[in-house]
């Protein structure tokens, strides 16, 4: 809510998940999304800014244990 203005878990949810399974580094899922969000919301800058941010505040909150 915090950086999308709405609910949508999924950007949160899917950094999550990758955080605790270790399939990839943190700076390797956000360069593969951030092209993605580029490519998918090209003409909405506030979108991929948004999420961009969004995987970023998942990435620090979550922690293994």
């Amino acid at each position: 809510m915090e950086t999308l203005g709405k609910y949508f878990p999924n950007t949160a949810m899917l950094a999550a998940i990758v955080k605790v399974s270790g399939v990839m580094t943190d700076e390797e899922l956000l360069s593969d999304m951030e092209g993605s969000f580029k490519h998918k919301f090209a003409k909405k800058p506030e979108v991929i800014e948004g999420n961009m941010k969004a995987l970023e505040m998942a990435l620090r909150e979550v922690k293994k244990i």
